[in-house]
């Protein structure tokens, strides 16, 4: 019965809609990691990373497919549109070169390199409490289709820990 009811309790924990929250953490070299829990078009969640190495910000996006390293060159040329809003309150979006990767559990995740500008525009918005909309564009990803939203729960400590862990970083 104990079994039962914790397999029903993480079932409903997976398929039910979250108000997405970020969480902070380091990884084993000690960068900062921040990991979005995104809400999907189908109400179903998945996650995006923000990867702080100095004033830069890596992206990456956990898409619903699965690949493995051959399959990776049929995701080329995957496009991802982040939707921010800037720090005067204009909703703006940045469209990035993805590159795919195989993710833990042959998960194929798109990931994208931020320059200094776009690191600060994202962080900033993340930051200040708003809503962070992410959508991967490759014709092969068609189950990947709409607009992932990564609601401003926690906000706060997203702030404090981009503030502490990527201190290069224009907030």
């Amino acid at each position: 019965m104990m079994k039962v009811t914790l397999s029903a309790a993480i079932l409903a924990a997976v398929t039910t809609p979250a108000s997405a929250d970020w969480f902070a953490r380091t990884d084993s070299g000690g960068e900062l990691v921040m990991t979005g829990l995104a809400v999907n078009p189908d109400a179903t969640n998945t996650a995006v990373y923000l990867t702080c190495k100095g004033n830069l910000l890596n992206f990456e996006v956990l898409t619903v497919n699965s690949a493995k390293a051959d399959d990776l060159p049929d995701y080329s040329g995957t496009k991802i549109v982040l939707g921010y809003k800037t720090r005067e309150g204009d909703q703006r979006k940045l469209g990035l070169d993805g590159k795919p990767i195989v993710s833990a559990g042959n998960a194929l995740s798109i990931e994208a390199n931020l320059s200094a500008e776009q690191s600060a525009a994202i962080a900033t918005s993340v930051a200040r409490g708003n809503r962070l909309d992410v959508e991967v564009v490759h014709p092969e990803l068609s189950a990947d289709k709409g607009v992932k939203k990564v609601f401003s729960g926690a906000f706060t400590t997203a702030l404090r820990a981009m503030f502490d862990g990527c201190p290069g970083l224009k907030l």
